[in-house]
């Protein structure tokens, strides 16, 4: 072909338009990409993407949804926190995520009940709830608890001494009751002599460390309260053991077929103290949890602070099917000493009793179409305000009012996680692999190479 000028401009014209045209169909394709979003998730077991429940849970979800992670300034978690978030997001548009700096706005992050780095405050209008962590079967069951509309009434029986909701003091219960206003709970105290009726919306009545005396018709109500089915949640301290208002009690603990073991728990472990940073002995972890509902996803420690032993009464009549929540550990026991000095040693001569014993449990029985539920814990400190920041007591508490208000009928969501992801070799499989790519590989090159270079020099 002969090029001439009249060639050459056709030539550019032709390059200018393929430009023009390029630049089109880039252009269109960018455009088409906001409007229309695929996405195909080819990994084992679909891990990347959310489970079919939680999508249609969020398609029926109309309220707006605001997360905020409570993360120092590391860009890896919070990537990692975004990219997790952003899987709800394709299904529900109005999911925001803002990052707090903790370190930076502590006093916000009090108000949030963030106890660590790393936790979720998740909302829906006024209600909101902290998580521990950004898997789904954990942020989809929260979010199902916020946008429960039903009301659930948690009545705080007062006027014998007990912890008090409103009570901003290390003794009191405020901090506990922002957590549960927050998860969607109303709180509500009840003086049995001033109001002797308890409501019949009360979907959890609750007894935290009675340290008066009651009146024969206060018990009565609460007695008659559990004998027609209605939760309850029994924070026991040993303290009042031999007061009046044990002996008060004994009816109810003797309805529910269990018995208050005497004296205090101790665990004298030094090496577990040392590492959980525990001075006093009465201050006893639990570390390991029974299987059950309220523990479940339970990650850290809990701390009960002068609490004391639980026993299960043997009694054919009973309808209770009693389930430990909370042991100690082996080496703890109960101590009827009236000094929790460092040199305590267990006696059986002074009453001491040993360990594990049960410091928390369950109680459930079937009425008609439902189940009954029943909690007691023998200590009342854990949930404290000067308590309940320490490992996952607040968890732990959030839980026992979770499960006796009926509050289970959550997605069961399982971990979906990649098959082979470790490559198991045997050592002689190992050395065949070093020694093919360290030296059989290189090797080869080199006789490949030295080959075609004194072919062609003889040529």
């Amino acid at each position: 072909m002969q090029v001439t000028s009249r060639s050459r401009w056709q030539i550019r014209l032709q390059n200018i338009i393929f430009f023009v045209l390029l630049t089109c169909v880039i252009s269109a394709l960018a455009w088409l990409s906001t409007q229309y979003y695929y996405q195909a998730d080819w990994t084992a077991g679909k891990r990347n993407t959310l489970a079919a429940d939680t999508r249609l849970f969020l398609q029926g979800l109309d309220e707006a949804v605001t997360i905020t992670a409570y993360v120092p300034n590391e860009p890896e978690l919070r990537q990692r926190i975004s990219e997790n978030i952003e899987r709800y997001s394709r299904y529900k548009q109005d999911i925001s995520l803002e990052f707090v700096d903790p370190n930076l706005e502590p006093g916000r992050a009090e108000r949030a009940g963030v106890t660590r780095n790393g936790q979720l405050s998740i909302s829906i209008g006024e209600r909101s709830e902290t998580v521990d962590d950004i898997t789904e079967q954990t942020i989809t069951n929260s979010l199902q608890r916020l946008s429960r509309k039903s009301e659930r009434w948690l009545v705080f029986l007062e006027g014998h001494g007990e912890r008090d909701p409103d009570d901003n003091s290390n003794p009191g219960l405020s901090r506990l009751q922002d957590s549960l206003v927050r998860s969607g709970f109303k709180v509500q105290k009840l003086n049995l002599i001033r109001t002797p009726v308890i409501p019949d919306n009360t979907s959890v009545l609750v007894i935290a460390g009675v340290q008066g005396s009651l009146t024969p018709g206060e018990l009565q109500k609460i007695q008659d309260f559990v004998a027609q089915g209605g939760a309850l949640l029994w924070l026991h301290d040993p303290a009042v053991e031999d007061s009046l208002a044990r002996s008060d009690l004994d009816p109810l603990s003797d309805d529910l077929a269990l018995r208050f073991i005497s004296g205090t728990l101790v665990d004298a472990n030094p090496e577990i103290r040392q590492v959980l940073g525990i001075k006093h002995p009465a201050v006893v972890p639990v570390v390991d949890y029974e299987e059950h509902p309220v523990t479940r996803g339970l990650k850290f420690h809990t701390l009960f602070p002068f609490a004391g032993g639980i026993d299960v009464l043997v009694n054919e009549e009973s309808l209770w099917r009693p389930q430990p929540i909370l042991l100690t550990l082996p080496r703890a026991w109960s101590e009827t000493g009236g000094f929790m000095g460092e040199d305590i040693s267990f006696s059986t001569d002074a009453g001491d009793t040993a360990g594990p014993l049960m410091l928390g449990l369950s109680l459930t029985r079937q009425r008609e179409d439902r189940q009954q539920r029943v909690i007691v814990v023998g200590d009342s400190d854990f949930v404290a305000n000067a308590y309940i920041g320490q490992g996952s007591n607040l968890e732990l508490g959030l839980n026992l009012f979770n499960w006796l208000s009926q509050d289970e009928g959550l997605l069961s969501i399982s971990p979906r996680a990649a098959p082979d992801t470790q490559l198991q070799l045997s050592k002689p499989r190992m050395i065949a692999i070093v020694a093919g790519f360290l030296l059989v590989l290189p090797l080869g090159l080199l006789i490949v190479g030295f080959t075609l270079w004194f072919k062609r020099r003889n040529q």
